[in-house]
């Protein structure tokens, strides 16, 4: 870059100086120009000067000549000393190149002295004519006066005085002479001689005097000294130009001799380079072949030779597919390798080869193809790299990786087994305590009693604590997302920990700056656990104080809508060097502190590993002796109230608790197969007032479901001869009963809870069977328990062999029952829009549809009316698509696939496709109940 600046430097210069040179030469033409011009006119001058003296007066053309000549050298005076003059406003070019004031002055000299000589030689010259006519006047005249005169004297006389001018001294002439014309004319004319002279010897002397030959000389000096100044600056212009000229070829002969030593450096760089890349690949320890444009194997490296035991000679000249051996194979990569080869694109895959000695090795191999410049196939380049060894490792990796997974499955399994076995006594041990607290009276074994119930739910406290722990590290814990206002996580922490403060003697603060109308999608129950979870390690660690729990709405490091929550004690503090450890399982701050508190330091494992579940960030800073602050900040989604994920969400009067019915003489079954279990149940119920009876295994709760009718059904799950759950399947579709069935297992893990609930179970209770657990879930169904109670029969026949649809009562439908309807408020306000009156419409004709269905279908499927129940499906399939149900969309759909085909449908999709049916009939009685109820409150406040 230096090198060509300096060249385009030069090549301006040269440009520039060959400029200059042109300038100077035009300028030394002109300097040429007036130098001619003015030794011309110093040699007309001079000659004219000469010529005077010897000027023939009688020839004419000799008189015109020199006069012409004097004019012609005052004229081009005048005009070079004008051009001179004038030069500065007429021509640039003079101006740049003659500007000198010297050459103008000396110009203004000579034309000055030019002037001046040539009037003196006009003068002169007329002088001389006048001279010459006035002697040859004077000679004619003295000739006839001579001529005329007589006397000899006079003519004497008048000869002297012709002569000379004057007459002699004492001579006179006689007075006829004197009084003749012609004398007196003589007379004059020799005084006009005389005069004549007197003037010629004057201009004579004003031209001997005149200074115009020096003024010439220097004016040609001048000249002369200019030109060879400009031909001196030529000389050093032009002497510098070929100096420039010069440095320039010098320069571009050095530029391209480094070129030329750069390529060859380059040159041999590359061929050490080469060299090393041939080194490279000779000796690489992957195998290294090169193929030609047609796929012909021209050379390999050693490691081929070592890696498959051929030599160059071998394989020579086969194609890629040869020496991959896919000939010898049927191998699902031959396609794509032949058409890489076909398209000349790369491609990469693995596969096994034979050695020499018949060896068998995995090779992962790579075809490159290498292109000319103008885009045709030179040659091939195939990787091989031996992967046996890796093949060996992931082997034995899958191996590992299925035994962790059998071990994993084996630690499910006897967690399972443990949760069960262990919760199976605990439910025997807290269910007899509660029912001896109730009964006992004194007060000291009140107290021993109580002592025993919260050794127990500490006990099943730590056992839920090694399972949730469990199911985390399994990565089994699934999150529900569902939507909830904020207080109904706070509501139930305030209520249970106010009064255990309170005991404690602790302040237990709540602030909270959490919108209570904003509403969150997570999972409550979770975060709810967290939060416990916190509290009660600030519980225990507190003995004066307070603890603040302070809620506010926040956003992450990504900018997501999140929810900060601290929880704050003034209790024991946890030194700085323990905090990083705080968070891992089994860890608690100090050692003593498990002897003092006790637990197994699970609990803030639980929160760390929830917290990264939720995508969450939990930090710890304590001082001990102080207290500490627990900083957790979890990312949660907002929704607007009007576009809730679940319309029971919404605010309305049936959403509001109500105080429920006190049922009693209840007829329950109960199937349990441990009689402490199945006695305890049973005297709950009979402490409730209900009526108990016992089967030790599904199939005996069968037989007796077949023979009596019970309002309530408690289901345990492990039974021998038939489980729970195939017993509840057979309750739902065999005796097709609606029976509430309460599940009770003591299996934690959410998948025995869901195929329970799939099974046909209205509820799940959990091992140990607490008291008030009990009763709350009989009050949750107790809508559905009643409505069963009216309108069962009190028996049934044994053997009957009766099968035929049912329709469900509303009073039948649960609250659960109701969370499986498909019509939700977003999906009707999607289609109609927000208008009141538009939805309240849309639901009715929803529900007079269903109900005509339902009534057509039964009555078809009675009289085995196949095209009917094709009709009805269809039309079932259309609203549902309306109403976006997908569980509607498809039974229906199965039932019109069966009546298509000329079969009738099976008893079941229909009953189902009945149920599904009056649960959203139900659903819609609800929305439009609410829309109505709004249209009234809207139409009384504004008259």
């Amino acid at each position: 870059m230096k090198n060509q600046l300096l060249r385009y430097s030069l090549i301006t210069i040269i440009t520039c100086t060959l400029v200059i040179i042109s300038l100077i030469i035009t300028r030394n033409h002109l300097v040429e120009q007036y130098q001619r011009a003015y030794l011309t006119l110093s040699h007309n001058i001079i000659q004219s000067r000469e010529n005077i003296y010897h000027f023939n007066h009688q020839d004419n053309k000799t008189y015109d000549e020199y006069a012409s000549l004097l004019v012609d050298s005052e004229l081009q005076a005048s005009f070079l000393y004008n051009r001179l003059k004038d030069s500065r406003t007429s021509s640039w070019l003079e101006f740049f190149l003659i500007s000198d004031n010297q050459a103008i002055l000396v110009s203004q000299n000579t034309y000055s002295n030019i002037v001046a000589i040539v009037t003196d030689l006009e003068s002169l010259l007329r002088l001389k004519v006048s001279k010459e006519y006035t002697t040859h006047t004077i000679f004619l005249l003295e000739k006839q006066l001579i001529n005329n005169v007589q006397n000899v004297e006079d003519k004497y006389l008048i000869s002297q005085l012709t002569l000379h001018g004057t007459l002699p001294k004492e001579k006179t002439l006689s007075d006829t002479t004197l009084n003749d014309s012609d004398f007196t004319s003589l007379s004059n004319y020799i005084k006009l001689r005389e005069r004549i002279d007197s003037e010629q010897k004057e201009k004579e002397q004003s031209i001997f005097n005149n200074t115009v030959k020096q003024t010439l000389t220097k004016q040609n000096a001048y000249w002369i000294t200019q030109s060879e100044a400009i031909k001196t600056q030529l000389f050093i212009t032009t002497l510098f130009l070929l100096c420039c000229i010069a440095l320039y070829f010098y320069i571009r002969l050095r530029d391209k001799l480094i070129q030329t030593l750069t390529i060859k450096r380059e040159l041999i760089r590359s061929e050490k380079e080469k060299t090393k890349l041939a080194l490279v690949a000779e000796y690489a320890h992957d195998a290294i072949f090169i193929l030609d444009k047609q796929s012909k194997l021209t050379w390999i490296n050693q490691s081929y030779s070592v890696l498959s035991g051929n030599t160059l000679e071998d394989i020579k000249g086969k194609d890629l597919p040869s020496v991959l051996q896919l000939d010898k194979i049927q191998h699902a990569n031959i396609f794509t390798l032949l058409q890489s080869l076909k398209t000349g694109t790369s491609v990469s895959f693995e596969l096994t080869n034979n050695h020499k000695d018949g060896t068998l090795y995995w090779i992962d191999v790579s075809v490159t193809p290498i292109f000319k410049p103008n885009g045709n196939i030179m040659h091939y380049v195939v990787v091989e790299r031996d992967i046996t060894k890796k093949k060996e490792l992931e082997d034995k990796l899958i191996k590992a990786a299925d035994k962790a997974d059998v071990s994993n499955k084996a630690k499910s399994t006897f967690l399972a087994t443990m949760s069960h076995e262990l919760r199976t006594p605990l439910n025997g041990i807290l269910g007899m305590a509660q029912i001896i607290e109730s009964n006992i009276k004194d007060e000291e074994q009140h107290k021993q009693i109580k002592v025993l119930l919260e050794s127990g739910d500490h006990l099943l406290s730590l056992l839920n604590d090694i399972l949730d722990f469990s199911k985390i590290e399994q990565n089994k814990l699934e999150l529900n997302h569902a939507s909830f206002y904020f207080n109904d996580v706070i509501d139930p922490i305030a209520n249970t920990y106010l009064s255990i403060c309170e005991d404690k003697g602790l302040q237990f603060i709540i602030d909270n700056n959490i919108n209570e109308k904003t509403i969150f999608i997570g999972d409550k129950p979770r975060i709810r656990q967290i939060i416990f979870n916190l509290i009660s390690n600030a519980v225990k660690f507190t003995h004066k104080g307070s603890i603040t729990l302070n809620f506010s709405h926040t956003l992450t490091a990504k900018g997501e809508q999140a929810i900060q929550i601290k929880v704050q004690d003034t209790g024991i503090g946890i030194r700085k060097k323990r905090l990083k450890h705080i968070f891992e399982p089994f860890i608690q701050a100090e050692t003593s502190t498990t002897r003092q508190y006790g637990g197994t330091g699970l609990g803030l494992a639980i929160v760390k590993q929830l917290t990264d579940t939720m995508k969450g960030y939990i930090s710890v800073n304590s001082s001990e002796g102080k207290g500490t602050c627990f900083t957790l900040v979890l990312p949660l989604e907002i929704t607007k109230s009007k576009q809730l994920i679940d319309s029971d969400a919404l605010p309305s009067d049936k959403n509001k608790p109500t105080e429920p019915t006190s049922i009693t003489n209840l007829s329950i079954l109960i199937a349990e197969d441990n009689k402490i279990n199945a006695l305890v149940a049973q005297m709950f119920c009979q402490r409730l007032g209900h009526k108990a009876i016992i089967a030790e295994n599904g199939k005996v709760a069968i037989e007796k479901l077949k023979e009596t009718h019970f309002d309530l059904i408690i289901m345990d799950n492990h039974m021998p001869v038939m489980d729970g759950i195939l017993a509840t399947k057979a309750i739902r579709e065999e005796l097709k009963l609606s029976t509430v069935i309460f599940a009770c297992t003591a299996d934690v893990f959410q998948e025995a809870h869901d195929n329970f609930l799939k099974a046909g179970a209205n509820y799940v209770l959990t091992k140990p069977l607490q008291e008030n657990g009990f009763i709350d879930a009989i009050k949750q169904h107790q809508d559905a328990i009643i409505q069963q109670k009216r309108t069962s029969c009190p028996t049934q026949e044994k053997n009957s062999n009766i099968i035929e649809l049912k329709r469900p009562s509303k009073y039948q439908l649960s609250d659960d029952a109701l969370t499986e309807a498909e019509i939700k408020l977003t999906s009707i306000q999607d289609i109609c829009g927000p208008v009141s009156e538009v939805i309240c419409v849309f639901l009715q004709s929803f529900i007079d549809t269903s109900e005509e269905n339902i009534t057509e279908i039964i009555t078809a499927f009675e009289r085995k009316d196949i095209k009917s129940i094709r009709f009805n499906a269809h039309s079932i399939k259309g609203m549902a698509s309306n109403f976006n149900a997908p569980r509607l969309i498809k039974i229906a759909t199965s039932i019109e696939l069966h009546a298509k085909e000329q079969t009738m449908p099976m008893l079941e999709d229909v009953q189902q496709l009945i149920n599904l049916l009056e649960v959203n009939i139900q659903q819609a009685s609800r929305l439009l109940e609410k829309y109505e109820t709004q249209q009234i409150s809207s139409q009384k406040g504004n008259p």
